[in-house]
């Protein structure tokens, strides 16, 4: 595009009606909003190179965390070793609710106590 060029579109453009330009500028919305959604079709799967790459990437960085998953020997233990540590949590929490529950009720009894013995010592003086 030349300035002769640039200085027409400005002079086509000033000679438009408010109402053309939303008109075209709606327009172009639409249409660019139809190839976003083209684009976000296209890229919504990975290609069987780009999945290679991706479990290459994560195995390597697993095994730098210390979790092996090159084969289904590995992948059987690092399961077994997650559902130990699933049993481990799930075992602390019920411990933690019972040691909970302990002290809701130790709290209760005390409050009781309290009142029973505010009402002996109401009714004998």
């Amino acid at each position: 595009m030349t300035d002769r060029d640039d200085s027409d579109d400005d002079r086509r453009r000033a000679a438009r009606s408010t109402a053309e330009r939303l008109q075209l500028l709606e327009g172009d919305t639409q249409h660019l909003a139809g190839n976003v959604g083209k684009l976000l079709m296209l890229a919504d799967t990975f290609s069987p190179q780009q999945l290679g790459q991706l479990r290459s990437v994560l195995r390597e960085e697993l095994g730098d965390a210390g979790l092996r998953i090159d084969g289904p020997d590995h992948i059987d233990e690092a399961r077994a070793d997650f559902v130990f540590m699933r049993k481990i949590r799930k075992g602390a929490e019920g411990y933690a609710s019972k040691i909970g529950w302990f002290f809701i009720a130790a709290i209760l009894g005390g409050v009781v106590w309290l009142v029973t013995a505010g009402l002996t010592f109401w009714k004998t003086h």
